[in-house]
């Protein structure tokens, strides 16, 4: 789950390499405490649970890296960096450091990605496998043969974190009764 911290501000006090994947994030004592009291502290480095979005940002603001962080019991470590296609970059310390909303925080990516039924069916997961990668908003197609064994197959959705969000509409279904069922994808993750 992402999570936000109202009008951040802080410096880095080390600087960060290039590579910083799994790097510790130095700031000060009170910038750090409002972090760790409010993101929780992350137990698989690897994939965390919980963390939060920061940007590096150069003094004149005209250069910038998206970075997610970790609570690393009362540490801060970077997860991931150069988030949303920005560039990974090398840092010196006193660059900026802040919790900001970003583009893909808002984004409504364009368009809505359609899926036809037949398109989605998984035989080795005997389901609908829908990709959150593909967007926010997607929307399934009914199926197109009603006599088809597989309109009745459940719906799993892959490459989605606790937290994200997307909007799954289907089409051609008029009552909550229709709905299918949802199946754990976490808990087929060595099938996926």
């Amino acid at each position: 789950m992402k999570h936000y911290i109202n009008n951040f501000n802080a410096s880095l006090l080390e600087a960060l390499d290039e590579d910083k994947q799994l790097a510790r994030l130095v700031l000060d004592e009170s910038a750090t405490k409002k972090i760790t009291a409010i993101l929780p502290r992350c137990y698989n480095q690897s994939s965390p649970e919980h963390y939060m979005r920061l940007t590096l940002q150069s003094m004149d603001g005209a250069s910038y890296e998206l970075i997610d962080i970790c609570n690393n019991g009362g540490e801060l470590s970077i997860w991931r960096a150069g988030m949303e296609g920005t560039a990974c970059s090398a840092w010196p310390a006193g660059t900026q450091v802040l919790c900001a909303a970003t583009a893909a925080s808002f984004r409504n990516d364009g368009g809505t990605a359609v899926i036809k039924y037949e398109d989605a069916i998984n035989d080795q997961l005997n389901a609908l496998k829908i990709d959150a990668l593909n967007g926010l908003n997607q929307v399934l197609l009914p199926v197109t043969d009603e006599s088809d064994e597989s309109k009745n197959l459940p719906i799993v959705i892959v490459n989605m974190k606790d937290g994200d969000e997307m909007l799954l509409e289907f089409k051609g279904i008029d009552t909550i009764d229709e709905l299918p069922a949802f199946l754990n994808a976490s808990r087929l993750a060595r099938e996926i």
